[in-house]
């Protein structure tokens, strides 16, 4: 109002004057114009029909309900919404990738606080030194003479119901060959020696470990 007045004053006293009056005021016309707010869209639900809006089960929604449909709309359009979107994969890609180099961290501190393996032990027979002269105890074994019986000389060799095999190397019996199961006993003797012994035999043999056709094992 104050402008106007002002303006048909100068046009009274001077046109010129009132000429560049009406330019100022123009221009801060628009100024105010331009720096107003845009007014904001409407709700994407307002801008339907009653039919569209029940057709669409709108009415079923609750009004929080329908605010954020709204708000959804209004994102979508925007391109908010695929922004949030792209966001939050990112995030997600970043938390993995952290995760990922954690556990190769945590994987390559251990392996380098991991002691050494221990030097292998050797066995309680490798570690047995024996002096020549040492005596060895063992334990009398019991088995089953396999196959005929007839006697001994240098060389006979017998084969025990365990696998074993027993060379004489010392004495000599002669008896009829007999097949009858033979219960039979190897002795140890000194200096590491074996004497095998038969079930109703009085003598013995000297005998040597020949090794084992299946399982068998020399005596402990």
């Amino acid at each position: 109002m104050f402008f106007r007045r002002s303006a048909w004053l100068l046009l009274r006293l001077s046109p010129r004057l009132a000429t560049c009056a009406a330019v100022a005021l123009a221009g801060l016309t628009l100024g105010r114009a331009e720096s107003s707010p845009t007014p904001r869209p409407a709700p994407f639900s307002s801008a339907l029909s009653p039919a569209e809006f029940s057709g669409a089960g709108l009415s079923k929604l609750t009004d929080a309900e329908l605010q954020e449909l709204n708000r959804l709309v209004r994102a979508h359009e925007s391109g908010e919404l695929v922004r949030a979107r792209e966001a939050a994969r990112r995030a997600e890609e970043e938390a993995a990738r952290a995760v990922r180099d954690a556990t190769a961290e945590r994987r390559i501190a251990e392996t380098a606080t991991t002691p050494p393996a221990p030097a292998r032990k050797e066995s309680l027979l490798e570690r047995i030194r024996l002096k020549p002269g040492t005596q060895i105890d063992y334990d009398t074994l019991e088995s089953e003479l396999v196959g005929e019986f007839a006697g001994w000389r240098e060389g006979t060799v017998f084969t025990l119901a365990n696998g074993q095999r027993w060379r004489v190397l010392q004495g000599e019996y002669e008896s009829p060959r007999d097949t009858t199961p033979r219960r039979v006993w190897i002795k140890p003797g000194l200096l590491g020696t074996f004497f095998i012994e038969f079930e109703g035999i009085k003598g013995r043999a000297k005998v040597a470990f020949a090794g084992s056709s299946s399982a068998g094992k020399a005596p402990r």
